[in-house]
């Protein structure tokens, strides 16, 4: 991957969204929030993406599919990006959106379940009755054919239900499971630092999740997302068991995605945060940030091309060199391949560039070049 090659846009649609989840990083609203995008205005935005790369393109929100134009904004992004995903809370799919939703062509789908009981999720979505609601409507994309991804954000209140989740996934064959780190940004700022993690409650769960991801890796693509030193552990894991890191003899792009609808592509093994430099953020009103939980402005689609934003932003090109990292971040052998999570860094400190406070990982003195492979 070359240092600047744009492989992921998380493009929020709209803040609109029908559940109140306590940990949301968008701080979704049940009303319309005036300055989102327009339609032209999306499209005209995806032209100049297009140009600047062929990401994967990933439709978010909020809750994308209340905007009455989604289908024409999924539609166009099919025409024009190899790669288009949608990420959904799923409570509001029936069979006929299902449908269109497969039919427009949206190669994966994503829902969250945060808890392996109904009341465990519930508590943290905000609404009464979401689990089931959720569970329906993964059940009539599965109908439909769709490409499906679970996600859950893990935390003390669901720590426990993680396995018993991970095997509910498992029996509705779903193509991917991606376990969330908590980020303390939007909402989650407000859950209180006992409910997560501690960073070797993390390390150990990490560990665990790594081991799942080598025994079922002929059934499901598992990872963690905003856990960047998952990539650490799963090469001393690796060294430690002697086995092949994904990607180096498990398939690579293609891990854990065969017999699930051709998604090659959707689900590679790259490295840890690639907040800004090869991962950005595009809000509703057309901010563009590294990341969603990252809370850094760097440009505007309305003032200013995209690709411009992309190539010369100040702050993207800093997150592009692991040299300028601070902390124990900076003297880290795996900086490389794991870099820290800038979004948390930034919450703790306000310095994005300063040491992932979440990591329990004491680095040696570096005394050679930094871990690459």
């Amino acid at each position: 991957m070359n240092q600047d090659e744009l492989r992921l846009v998380f493009w929020e649609l709209t803040a609109r969204c029908n559940l109140k989840c306590c940990h949301c990083r968008a701080e979704a609203t049940d009303n319309f929030v005036a300055g989102e995008l327009t339609t032209d205005e999306i499209l005209s935005v995806a032209r100049d993406i297009r140009k600047a790369g062929d990401p994967i393109m990933i439709l978010t929100g909020g809750e994308p599919l209340v905007r009455k134009d989604f289908f024409d904004i999924a539609k166009a992004c099919v025409g024009m990006f190899s790669r288009v995903a949608l990420a959904t809370n799923g409570t509001i799919v029936d069979d006929e959106m299902a449908r269109r939703i497969v039919e427009v062509g949206i190669q994966r789908v994503s829902v969250s379940l945060d808890g392996a009981k109904a009341s465990t999720h519930d508590a943290f979505r905000g609404v009464p009755g979401s689990f089931d609601a959720t569970v329906r409507g993964y059940d009539a994309m599965a109908r439909a054919g769709a490409s499906l991804q679970v996600n859950a954000t893990v935390a003390k209140h669901n720590i426990d239900e993680v396995e018993e989740l991970l095997n509910f996934v498992l029996a509705r064959k779903a193509a991917a499971f991606h376990v969330f780190a908590l980020v303390p940004v939007g909402c989650g700022a407000q859950i209180s630092d006992d409910a997560r993690l501690s960073s070797q409650q993390m390390e150990e769960f990490l560990r665990w999740l790594f081991a799942k991801s080598i025994e079922l890796r002929d059934r499901i693509h598992i990872k963690a997302t905003c856990a960047p030193q998952y990539y650490r552990i799963m090469r001393e894991v690796s060294r430690e068991k002697g086995i092949a890191m994904p990607g180096h003899g498990h398939g690579g792009a293609g891990h854990g995605a065969a017999g699930h609808g051709g998604t090659s592509g959707m689900q590679a093994m790259t490295r840890g945060c690639l907040a800004g430099s090869a991962v950005c953020f595009i809000s509703r009103t057309g901010d563009v940030q590294p990341c969603g939980y990252l809370p850094l402005c760097v440009g505007n689609v309305r003032k200013q091309p995209f690709g411009e934003i992309w190539r010369n932003s100040e702050v993207f090109n800093a997150l592009r060199n692991p040299a300028q990292l601070k902390g124990k971040c900076g003297t880290c052998g795996y900086r490389v391949v794991c870099e820290g999570c800038r979004a948390r860094a930034y919450a703790a400190t306000s310095d994005f560039m300063s040491e992932d406070p979440d990591c329990s990982y004491k680095p040696a003195p570096a005394s050679g070049r930094p871990v690459s492979f």
